[in-house]
């Protein structure tokens, strides 16, 4: 950048000479207090103005404005630019003269007017990441601190000519900080805008400058974090204006931050712009600043003030080495590094300060000092290297006082906030780089403790080294907090100071940290460290603690007191000595004495110190040393009794049961160092005397009330009421001021206030108790509403007042009987002072109204009174009462009428009432009487309406709420028409069934009544049992609820019970239907088929029942001689059924069978057909035209059957043909039966085929619908109910769930996928995976009793239940109650849903989960929780899985061993159980919790009775199919045998054919053989 001489234009330092493409970038200052930004890309050498003020227009146009209204820009006229060194540019833009590597400022003027400030001019938007360090706790003194960090580091770096100045002014209004370092401008590398931006800070890249060097390393490169700036500013101001000029450039650039504008821009977007501008530096800055170089911030709107001396010595104690500097060895005299400044004052001149103190107070020997280097190699590590010099002060004890003590007082004395004592004062401090960490306050370190021993040494020792302090030097190898108030705890560098004392550390983690620690230039071990302080501690106490003179010779030894704290001494002091008097400065001071103690003695008041702020009188009473006599007395007080305080409050040497004791009560100890210090003065006994009749004349004689009378000086609102008697409802007073008079004044209850006689004592306080008594005064009976204790205030420029404010007390004067108001005062000679005042408030018959409640003791607060048609009220009790619930009392009355209503309506009224009035009058019971009323219905559903009592003394109460219900069910309506009594059908669901239930006045009952339903030949279709609500209409709703279930031709009866009394009852008749056979033959013959026998079922008319159809209508036959034909089934269609066959026996004789419909077997009929076979016949002659054979008329006729006798023999060919003919008739009737076995397997294997293709579709039908949690949860219940005999089974067969019973474990959660649920339910086993849970203990106990000797009851609970099922339960079974389970009381995951367990994460390959947290609960589970609020996770999961994890494989589980607590499955069949105990072998439970997808949860379950249905459904056809594989295998094994039959008749008969085809003779011959 060209100097100021120069002919350039451009604030730059550099010029850009590349050929490459030139860039310009231009901050345009536009003349409305606006800027904009404009760049430009290969411009050439020069542009007309014209068209680079075109340019501006463009960016204008293209960028919108933020903000209000503007003044326009008038390009017009005479518009030209300007640059920073205020030279004009009018015609052309030479771009020679600017820099392509900053941004160019310029200033655009159109001869309007000149503005300072420019809105969006310098852009603040920090990088992101740095949002997120921002400091969580920032104190005002911290942020101040930053501001002059910023400025220490701005000026280290001036020449050794150049003035070093930090300047701060400061008032309620404004702080003003300025400093004369190298300061900013507008350009890129110097800008302020990175004064303003987080992150962007140029002193952060010096911070590696600050390791090493030599102490007390003062080099303040204390940038970390790039913050300072403007949270530092904002957080003490809401404004903030930053100007600040550099040595080349010639304006003061000036950077404005707003708290509410940062705020409004912070958005997602994170851009934030602020004002700015340039203006000329003034005179004062540039004298301030010789070398014209300077930055100051002016902060505005302070949000905290803190005082000028407050924050001189606080700055003075933070950059104490930087003002003063004396450790130069080559001079003698105090160096001034920098010269701070506060409202003018020099901060080397402050002395008040606690660093300054803390020298003044040091010893003049020789320090302890430690050069200690701490290295790390560890990647956890910020920095490498880090360097300390621990520097070890000893303060000695100075004429028998601590000069710790000394140093403790005169902070206290300069207000500064110090709240320690000897033994808690801070034994450490810290600077980094020179700054001090004021929150650095450590306690001793390690090596400064002494080890644990016995004896004097030793505990001279101790008590030596607490006389120490440390005063700690870092570089900037530490690491301080976000606030730079101490240094960063977790850094492994402040770890391994914390453990300084060159041996093994207790913390671990620093391990690490190699510390090697040198004196004089020699290195040190433990050992050596721990010798040489010890020497250099007693050294020290050698030559510079100084002991006091003792007391007298005669003294009482104290050991161990147990009052130390009272005492005023340490804890560690074991013996105390007790003197009557002590020898101090020549002169004599003993008990009794009377002392005469100036301000400014620092005295012990019980616990807590006071610097006194007037003339103390006190009698010594005695003087009290630590230790033994010959020891180093640390300190020694004088105890002394006030001259307000009686003797026997004074202390008192007792005597204990082990040994002597002093009580101290009310006496106060002083240092008796104030007798050094002149501050203390006997007192001759007529002064005394004098000094205590003007303090007798002072103290408290009487408390008097002040009340508006009074206050013609005060402004009392709403006080004590003047009158003694009031009414209910007062105006509740605001506040009661008192005043304690003393013995001459006279009381002002009638007179004015006479400020004089106030008696003024902040240390006298006041108590007001506030008493209730209701009725008489009876004291037993007070209740305390109120009760405050104050001390002494001012109001209107009088002081002395006790003010009482109630505005926290509201019941103040609203019930009635005697308030009592207590006024107390405790004076310093322990008597007590009391005034008491007494206010009777009686009822406000003005605000009259009046309570009912149905018991005779009113004392409920507008209990609704409840009336039931049908039952007298007993009792109803009336009270008259005001506004505020004060009884008022009834006059004496005799009768009453009660009216019901609603609105205007009427509804029922009783007359002529007995009433009696109680004893104390205050309450009307009104007995015995009944309402009657039919008109219930419109007030239904709520029943709400008015009671009104009149009285006979014309008295009449106001209107109160009531709820009248209707009586008891007594009538029930049901509308069954004749058409539907005859219509009822077996099986059929009865869908207009709606009962209309009344009380005995005609009312609707009311909604939620029970009724007990009794039903014969019905059946319920729900499973919700005999007992039945009203609902909100009064009905009974049992539409599609009934099914008819006895046969055709019989009743049906439903009766309706409240509790055993029958109050409806009706019979129905069941439609009459018949089953007849149609086309059956009148006979059949032997081993033939009976063919399409036409069945059909008919009415009572003789019609044809076309309902009788689907697959619920089959007809089925029982036979004893149709054995093949048993079990087969055949479908009725619209009436009618078709059986296509039935096999005839082969013998002979009358076949009967009965046809029966399968479901209803009452629906039948007998059918009887006579067999018959054919039988051989005579033979004729030749010429006979008689057949050979003929069908008989009757298998039983033998009349034209040719006996054996008379056969023809004597022919071979009639004997061969009878032969082969009886072998051909036996093949048919085998190749007739194959026949009927070949037709019956067809069909069964028909109908095989169809049932499979249903069970097919159903399956699909399940397995879709089971998807939902509620499909798949139905496919474990049906699993859980083929475990046969078990508790779970009976609970899921009957649906026996009670109140506070929950379930199944196995139904109770859900897994994602099918290993899972194998393997949990596995590690689980049988018993857990089908256990029941309850709730409660109570609801366990409802599942079984026992028997006097022990045994289980089968007649009660579930076993009566498994009893009604015909499956006794035969086994044990556990029930798990969630209220007795210990739950998980840790964290939860409250973000997601299902909230799991927040346990530890054991970080092991293959980890899947713990399966506490894997089981997916339905929103209905995540509902169910204990009395304590424990959801299912918390108590049973975590019951029954503990932390059990589940990995991938086994090899996943066996690695993570040691991190298992209570075992681990794997998806590949592994599972250990507790320590050591692993389950091998394999094995897939028959129960497992339900497998469904987490995203099904949230989907209602309304499928799952249609899902039990099918299921049910599909395992009934399954029945079937099995029945009919099992008779198709024995019709195929029967079809076999005939098959082999025929085959042996059919060799038979060809080896006979072969025999005839022989010749002659010898076939007969053969035959006959």
């Amino acid at each position: 950048m060209a100097s100021r001489g120069s002919g350039k234009w451009a604030l730059v330092e550099h010029r850009h000479h590349s050929r490459a493409s030139r860039v310009y970038r231009f901050q345009i200052l536009l003349p409305n207090g606006t800027s904009t930004g404009l760049t430009l890309k290969d411009p050439g050498e020069e542009m007309p103005l014209h068209d680079f003020l075109n340019h501006i227009r463009t960016e204008l146009e293209n960028v919108p404005m933020d903000g209000g209204e503007r003044r326009g820009i008038d390009w017009s006229g005479d518009v030209y630019l300007e640059d920073l060194l205020d030279r004009k540019i009018d015609k052309k833009v030479q771009f020679s003269d600017f820099a392509t590597k900053n941004t160019n400022i310029l200033r655009l003027q159109d001869g309007e007017g000149f503005v300072r400030t420019f809105e969006n001019m310098w852009d603040l938007t920090p990088p992101t990441e740095l949002l997120q360090e921002l400091p969580a706790e920032y104190s005002t003194e911290s942020a101040l601190a930053d501001l002059v960090d910023n400025s220490l580091q701005a000026l280290w770096s001036n020449d050794k000519k150049d003035r070093k100045l930090i300047r701060i002014t400061i008032d309620q209004e404004k702080i003003v900080i300025f400093d004369t370092g190298r300061g900013m401008d507008g350009s890129d590398e110097n800008s302020i805008s990175k004064w303003g931006t987080i992150g962007s800070s140029n002193h952060r890249v010096f911070r590696a400058k600050g390791i090493g060097g030599e102490a007390p390393y003062l080099v303040p490169f204390f940038g970390m974090f790039g913050y300072g700036g403007t949270i530092a500013s904002m957080h003490l101001g809401r404004r903030a204006i930053v100007s600040s000029k550099t040595k080349e450039s010639r304006k003061v650039f000036t950077l404005h931050l707003s708290r509410e504008a940062l705020l409004e821009k912070s958005s997602s977007k994170l851009s934030w712009k602020t004002a700015g501008g340039i203006r000329d530096p003034s005179k004062e800055e540039l004298t301030l600043s010789p070398h014209q170089s300077f930055t100051q911030v002016e902060i505005q709107g302070l949000n905290r003030y803190l005082g000028a001396a407050k924050l001189q010595r606080f700055l003075k104690d933070i950059y104490f080495p930087y003002i003063q500097y004396d450790e130069d060895n080559g001079s003698m005299n105090t160096r001034r590094l920098v010269q701070f400044e506060v409202n003018g004052v020099d901060l080397a001149e402050i002395l008040e300060n606690e660093v300054t103190i803390t020298n003044l107070h040091s010893c003049a020997g020789p320090d302890f000092i430690l050069d200690v280097t701490f290295s790390c190699t560890s990647t956890t590590s910020a920095n490498s290297q880090a360097h300390a010099r621990v520097k070890c002060v000893y303060f000695p004890i100075v004429k028998g006082k601590e000069s710790i003590d000394s140093i403790l007082e005169m902070l206290r004395e300069n207000a500064s906030g110090v709240k320690e004592n000897f033994d808690k004062f801070s034994r450490v401090s810290i600077r980094r780089l020179g700054r001090l960490l004021p929150d650095a306050r450590w306690g001793p370190l390690p090596f400064m403790e002494p080890k644990q021993s016995k004896g004097k040494k030793a505990e001279l020792l101790k008590r030596c080294c607490k006389r120490v302090k440390c005063f700690v030097e870092t570089d900037a190898g530490f690491h301080p907090t976000l606030s730079k108030t101490d240094l960063a705890q977790h850094d492994l560098f402040t770890k391994a100071l914390r453990c300084l004392d060159g041996s093994s550390r207790s913390d671990s983690s620093v391990e690490d940290v190699n510390v090697d620690v040198h004196r004089v230039g020699r290195s040190l071990s433990c050992t050596q460290l721990e010798k040489q302080y010890h020497n250099w501690i007693n050294n020290m106490h050698v030559k510079y603690d100084v002991e006091i003179d003792g007391g007298d010779n005669d003294h009482t030894v104290i050991i161990n007191p147990s009052n130390k704290e009272r005492l005023g001494i340490s804890e560690d002091v074991e013996v105390i000595r007790v003197y009557t008097s002590v020898s101090r400065k020549g002169k004599t001071w003993k008990r009794g004495d009377h002392l005469k103690i100036q301000p400014g003695v620092v005295a012990r008041m019980k616990s807590n110190f006071h610097s006194l702020k007037s003339i103390f009188y006190a009698t010594l009473e005695y003087v009290v040393g630590e230790g033994l006599a010959g020891d180093i007395c640390a300190q020694m007080n004088l105890f002394s009794r006030s001259i307000e305080c009686s003797d026997n409050q004074g202390c008192l040497l007792e005597e204990g049961p082990d040994s002597m004791r002093l009580n101290i009560q009310e006496s106060v100890s002083f240092p008796i160092s104030m007798i050094d210090n002149d501050k203390c003065h006997t007192m001759e006994d007529d002064s005394w005397r004098q000094i205590r009749r003007k303090k007798k004349e002072k103290a408290p004689a009487c408390i008097e009330i002040l009340r508006n009378l009074q206050g013609n000086d005060l402004a009392i609102e709403r006080g004590l009421p003047i009158e003694q008697v009031i009414m209910a409802g007062y105006k509740n007073p605001h506040e009661f001021i008192a005043v304690i008079l003393p013995q001459p004044a006279t009381t002002c209850s009638t007179s004015l206030l006479d400020k004089r006689y106030i008696l003024k004592d902040d240390e006298i306080e006041m108590e007001m108790e506030i008493n209730h008594l209701p009725g008489s005064k009876d004291h037993l009976r007070a209740n305390r509403i109120y009760r405050k204790l104050k001390k002494p205030s001012s109001r209107d420029s009088i002081n002395g007042l006790y003010i009482f404010q109630l505005s926290e007390v509201s019941s103040i004067f609203t019930k009635s009987g005697v308030y009592q108001f207590i006024f107390s005062v405790r004076c310093k000679d322990s008597s007590i002072i009391k005034h008491e005042t007494e206010i009777t408030v009686r009822p406000n018959s003005n605000t009259r109204c009046w309570q009912l409640s149905s018991v005779a003791d009113c004392s409920a607060d507008n209990a609704v009174v409840d009336i039931r048609l049908g039952i007298p009220v007993r009792c109803l009790a009336a009270r008259s009462h005001d506004l505020y619930g004060n009884g008022i009392p009834f006059l004496d009355v005799h009768k009453a009428v009660i009216t019901i209503l609603d609105g205007d309506d009427f509804l029922a009224q009783v007359e002529d009432i007995e009433v009696e009035l109680s004893s104390d009058s205050l309450t009307l019971n009104i007995r015995d009487f009944l309402f009657k009323t039919s008109k219930l219905d419109i007030i239904r559903p709520k029943y709400e309406a008015m009671l009104k009592i009149s009285l006979s003394d014309n008295e009449f109460s106001h209107p109160c709420p009531c709820k009248v219900m209707p009586g008891f069910p007594s009538t029930i309506n049901m509308d069954m028409s004749l058409a539907w009594e005859k219509n009822l059908t077996p099986g059929e669901v009865i869908d207009d069934a709606l009962l209309e239930v009344f009380d005995h006045c005609g009312n609707h009952v009311e909604e939620g009544t029970e009724l007990i339903v009794r039903i014969i030949g019905l059946s319920f279709v729900d499973k919700h049992g005999p007992v039945r609500k009203v609902n909100s209409e009064g009905f009974v709703d049992l539409r599609g609820l009934l099914r008819v279930i006895n046969g055709f031709g019989s009743q049906a009866c439903l009766k309706i019970f409240r509790h055993k009394k029958e109050i409806f009852a009706r019979t129905f008749q069941i439609a009459i239907r018949n089953l007849k056979a149609v086309k059956v033959p009148q006979s059949c013959q032997a081993g033939t088929l009976l063919e399409n026998i036409i069945f059909e079922v008919s009415d009572s008319d003789g019609l044809i029942d076309e309902s009788i159809h689907g697959p619920l209508h089959t007809l089925s036959i029982r036979s004893n001689e149709l054995k093949l034909v048993e079990g087969a089934q055949y479908a009725f269609e619209r009436g009618r059924c078709i059986v296509s066959h039935v096999p005839v026996p082969r013998e002979p004789g009358r076949v009967t069978f009965v046809a029966y419909h399968t479901h209803f077997s009452d629906l039948e009929t007998t059918i009887q057909i006579p067999v018959y076979t054919l039988d051989l016949v005579p033979v004729k002659g030749e010429n006979e035209s008689e057949p050979i054979c003929s069908y008989p008329t009757s298998s039983g006729s033998s009349q034209n059957t040719i006996p054996p006798s008379q056969l023809v023999l004597s022919q071979s060919n009639s004997l061969a043909a009878n032969i082969m003919g009886k072998f051909s008739d036996e093949i048919r009737e085998i190749d007739a039966e194959i026949c009927s076995q070949e037709v019956l397997i067809k069909a069964f294997d028909s109908r095989k085929r169809a049932l499979e293709n249903d069970i097919v579709d159903l399956q699909d039908e399940i397995s879709h619908t089971a998807g939902s949690a509620s499909g798949a949860k139905e496919l474990t219940r049906h699993k859980i109910e083929e475990n046969v005999g078990t508790a779970a089974a009976v609970l899921c067969s009957r649906q026996w769930f009670r109140d506070d019973v929950v379930g199944i474990v196995a139904l109770l959660g859900t897994v994602a996928d099918r290993k899972m649920s194998m393997m949990l339910s596995v590690y689980l086993g049988e018993d857990n995976m089908l256990a029941v849970v309850c709730k409660t203990l109570a609801a366990a106990n409802y599942f079984e009793k026992y028997d006097a000797d022990g045994s289980v009851d089968v007649h009660f609970g579930i076993h009566q239940e498994a009893a009604n099922l015909g499956v006794p339960i035969r086994k044990r079974f556990p029930i798990i109650c969630l209220d007795a389970i210990r739950p998980y009381t840790g964290g939860l995951h409250l973000h997601t849903k299902q909230k799991p367990l927040a346990l530890p994460f054991p970080h092991s390959k293959g980890f899947k989960g713990f399966a506490v947290n894997m089981i997916n609960l339905s929103p209905e589970s995540l509902k169910i929780s204990t009395k304590n609020g424990y959801g299912l996770r918390e108590t049973l999961f975590y019951r029954l899985f503990g932390e059990l994890q589940v990995y991938e494989t086994r090899d996943d589980m066996w690695q993570a061993i040691p991190h298992l607590k209570n075992g681990a499955v794997s998806l590949d069949g592994g599972i250990i159980k507790g320590d050591g105990l692993l389950i091998l072998g394999y094995s897939d439970p028959e129960v497992t919790f339900p497998v469904v997808p987490r995203a099904a949860l949230d989907v209602e379950e309304d499928d799952s009775e249609y899902v039990c249905t099918r299921i049910k459904t599909m395992h009934a056809q399954m029945d079937v199919v099995k029945t009919l594989e099992n008779r198709i295998k024995a019709a195929e094994e029967q079809r076999q045998k005939l098959v082999m039959e025929r085959n042996e008749k059919k060799r038979k008969f060809d080896e006979i054919s072969e025999v005839l085809s022989q010749p002659s003779g010898s076939g007969d011959h053969q035959l006959y053989q």
